[in-house]
């Protein structure tokens, strides 16, 4: 995929998708595409600026919205449910002590290069958010997956595909092998699709690839900040 352009104009364009997302979001505990959204691109400070700064603060909280659609996939996500919270936790730290310095995601970076914060704490803001950022290009890459692929496709095959372009690279052998196996017992398309649209695929299909999209802007924003930094391989 390649850096995305903003569709907000298109996001929600009609009465009947106005009633469904007026439903949707009175359950706060629900994976919903409207709250994802709304979250993430708040985090864009200049939503059409591709090098734009991102907000901590709502980068974080549309994360959180974000990881409530593994909720839906069974236990075997829980691997990336619970160290996504915790590193979002970690994150959560940093705002809350210094929101000036910690305001958005590059200037966090920026201020613990300045101050070779990088190496003396093992859990700092930069090393945490790459944890996230890798994590996020597999659910990216799952819920394009789910949108695009034929439903021919099981779920146990787009998420296998998914990960061994992404997380693999990253895991240890007994971990790659541990949820290669539980990708077995997901959900069917059909089930994943009821948790994501809640019985109005139609209506809301290209909406989620909107949300996609704006995902995946800040996805690229962020991987062109490390690579000039030259962070994306810290171990």
């Amino acid at each position: 995929m390649h850096r995305s352009e903003i569709y907000s104009d298109n996001f929600s364009n009609n009465s009947s998708i106005e009633k469904i997302k007026e439903y949707q979001l009175n359950d706060i505990n629900e994976f919903n595409v409207y709250r994802v959204y709304d979250t993430f691109i708040a985090s864009l400070r200049e939503p059409n600026n591709l090098e734009s700064s991102i907000g901590t603060q709502d980068y974080i909280d549309g994360y959180r919205e974000l990881i409530k659609f593994c909720d839906s996939l069974g236990y075997i996500f829980k691997f990336v449910k619970d160290d996504v919270i915790d590193k979002l936790n970690i994150l959560q730290l940093f705002v809350d002590k210094d929101i000036l310095n910690f305001d958005t995601i590059q200037k966090a970076i920026n201020y613990e290069t300045e101050h070779n914060l990088i190496k003396i704490n093992p859990n700092n803001f930069t090393r945490t958010l790459l944890r996230l950022h890798r994590a996020l290009l597999f659910i990216i890459e799952f819920l394009h997956g789910l949108a695009e692929r034929p439903l021919s496709e099981s779920t146990t095959t787009i998420a296998t595909q998914c990960y061994d372009a992404t997380l693999n690279n990253y895991h240890a052998f007994l971990i790659r092998k541990s949820v290669k196996i539980g990708f077995r017992i997901l959900p069917s398309r059909l089930q994943i699709d009821e948790a994501i649209f809640h019985g109005h695929k139609t209506e809301l299909l290209e909406q989620y690839k909107t949300f996609i999209k704006i995902i995946q802007q800040i996805y690229d924003t962020i991987q062109t900040f490390y690579t000039e930094k030259k962070y994306l391989q810290l171990p």
